[in-house]
């Protein structure tokens, strides 16, 4: 079902979305995959179907019920994961999930329809194979906020704001912060049409911000190129 032709499409405030929650790969993997699933012709967020065999979830001719079984529990985790919109409204990501027969069957809150449908400015396109084999949630989420700003080639993002967005532990210390963004930096050199460089910027002995070199990557076997679409800055500091 969804080929090299389909687009993960958001409102950058949605790539720059800070969350209470965690989210898992998976989790990840399963919104991008649905987002993608938004066609340009469409009107409303409207209920659709999808079988769990096209988005990967188990592969063809399989009986492992147990994956599924995983797999469900990520749908069922998902129903309870929100977002404050910027009106203050807090809204679920989907008006209902649900799982029957190898099909899922969800509709995104109409709230969202003004985030993810018919963008015309502000908005970040990405071509979704370039996510589907990443192998962290650090990952998608560092690779949604440099694609975003690819076309400036750099970014800067403040620490407190960087663990907001990625939902870094508070136990994470310097090394184990710059060990993860170490191996985020091979996952989408191996994965994605981006790489980077990175400058880790201390105040006194404290990591205070990142800096980020964002840089085209040689061709990767099955992932598709595009161009960001975007108009946004880097994160700022709270004040």
């Amino acid at each position: 079902m969804l080929g090299e032709d389909y687009k993960v499409v958001k409102h950058n405030f949605l790539i720059n979305a800070k969350s209470k929650y965690k989210y898992s790969l998976n989790e990840l993997k399963l919104i991008c995959h649905l987002i993608a699933n938004i066609l340009p012709t469409d009107t409303n967020l409207e209920t659709k179907k999808v079988s769990m065999r096209d988005l990967n979830f188990i592969v063809a001719n399989s009986n492992n019920y147990s994956k599924i079984g995983k797999e469900l529990e990520v749908l069922r985790k998902l129903e309870t994961k929100s977002i404050q919109l910027p009106n203050g409204y807090i809204v679920n990501w989907f008006s209902c999930l649900k799982y029957e027969n190898g099909f899922i069957e969800y509709a995104f809150d109409t709230r969202l329809k003004e985030f993810l449908l018919n963008l015309n400015s502000n908005f970040t396109s990405y071509y979704l194979t370039n996510v589907l084999n990443l192998k962290s949630a650090y990952s998608i989420r560092i690779f949604e906020l440099l694609f975003q700003l690819k076309d400036k080639g750099y970014r800067t993002i403040f620490l407190n704001d960087l663990r907001e967005c990625l939902g870094i532990p508070n136990s994470y210390s310097n090394k184990d912060i710059r060990r993860l963004i170490q191996n985020v930096q091979k996952d989408l050199q191996l994965h994605t049409t981006i790489q980077f460089e990175f400058k880790i910027v201390k105040k006194g002995r404290v990591f205070h911000k990142v800096e980020f070199i964002i840089k085209n990557n040689k061709k990767v076997k099955g992932v598709s190129y595009c161009v960001a679409n975007n108009t946004t800055a880097t994160i700022k500091p709270k004040a």
